[in-house]
């Protein structure tokens, strides 16, 4: 058995007191969420990802590059793919 010392534990009492404050300044800074259902933001995002004669260019030689560095490296084709 051991002996308690009577300290106050000030430290504890603080942090008691910081966190009363924070709660209460919290729930006013918080913001509703809003709603919105999958399709309708799949279709304002799909309008964006359009696929333009440039960026089928620009795919089309990423494509033949990456024919080049594999047989290279030979790695194979597949190196850095996206799913």
């Amino acid at each position: 058995m051991g002996y308690i010392l009577p300290v106050t534990p000030y430290q504890s009492i603080q942090y008691a007191n910081r966190l009363q404050k924070n709660n209460a300044s919290f729930a006013n800074r918080t913001w509703p969420v809003e709603k919105k259902s999958f399709d309708e933001e799949f279709e304002s995002r799909s309008h964006s990802l359009e696929l333009t004669p440039s960026s089928l260019q620009k795919r089309r030689k990423l494509q033949a590059a990456e024919r080049v560095y594999s047989k290279l490296t030979n790695k194979g084709l597949v190196i850095n793919t996206r799913v």
